[in-house]
């Protein structure tokens, strides 16, 4: 009788055994009405890292994009004298006039261990010495200040999070006297934004 019995439960095995191998065939098959065939998917993630800088709210138009921005202040001048261009905020201030606009950063990083990135600014060192007199940046249009550079950044944040935007200032000082770094004309004045993930 136990002979019987382990007949019976090899029999049932053999048949457990073979209706999984019919389950799982894989590939060509004769004589089944199903068969499966797998696909190996691979991926290397890599960490990516971007800063955005955009039109503000109530700010002067930003153009530009990935990674290369343009800010535009028009004419600007010393005394005050005529009208700003849009969205840019003209102050008097001691030793003549500062003009000022907000503008957007928004950082945007992945595939880092970190939750929060750094975001620091500095000033351009190749700018000439009129440009790195007049450039300002601040968290507010009235307490912009001028920048070191680029070496001894500012630090704006050490805890920005991923697409989560704010706003800077950004000031143009005019002063009104003459010579030196007064004299008119042209400025460019170059900003750099870096963000770091650690």
């Amino acid at each position: 009788m136990n002979f019987i019995k382990q007949f019976r439960y090899g029999v049932l095995l053999a048949a457990v055994f073979l209706c999984a191998g019919t389950a799982s065939a894989q590939g060509p098959v004769n004589g089944a009405a199903v068969t499966t065939s797998n696909l190996a998917v691979s991926a290397t993630f890599q960490s990516a890292l971007q800063l955005d800088i955009a039109t503000a709210t109530a700010g002067s138009t930003v153009g530009g994009s990935l990674g290369v921005y343009t800010l535009g202040f028009g004419n600007v001048n010393g005394l005050g004298i005529g009208t700003p261009g849009t969205n840019i905020t003209r102050t008097s201030v001691s030793g003549g006039y500062m003009y000022t606009t907000p503008i957007t950063l928004t950082p945007g990083f992945s595939g880092f261990a970190g939750a929060t990135a750094t975001v620091t600014v500095g000033q351009n060192a190749a700018d000439d010495a009129a440009s790195k007199s007049a450039a300002r940046e601040g968290a507010a249009a009235a307490s912009v200040v001028v920048l070191p550079a680029v070496a001894s950044a500012t630090l704006i944040s050490a805890a920005v999070t991923n697409g989560t935007a704010f706003d800077r200032y950004i000031g143009v000082f005019v002063a009104n006297g003459n010579g030196g770094v007064n004299i008119a004309g042209a400025r460019s004045m170059n900003l750099v934004y870096t963000i770091t993930v650690p």
